[in-house]
């Protein structure tokens, strides 16, 4: 069976970099935009109707991985979403 980019990146959301996200964001600024309180919610709200394999809070994560294993700026993170 041959690999897709979904198993690509889900290898690398594996080998999460959860503190170096919030280190590029800023604690302060992660917690404020991402508001922990809320963050159960977003981890079981589907990102579209009837989406079983993506959530709110995965695709955020995904993204946030991305940008920071690539040095992107936020310029050209802006621009990509």
């Amino acid at each position: 069976m041959g690999s897709t980019i979904d198993d690509a990146v889900h290898d690398e959301v594996d080998d999460d970099r959860l503190e170096d996200m919030i280190r590029d964001v800023g604690v302060e600024s992660f917690a404020e935009a991402h508001g922990y309180g809320s963050m159960p919610s977003y981890a079981e709200t589907p990102l579209y109707p009837g989406s079983t394999n993506f959530t709110w809070l995965s695709t955020v994560l995904r993204l946030m991985n991305l940008k920071a294993i690539n040095g992107w700026i936020d310029k050209s993170f802006t621009k990509l979403l």
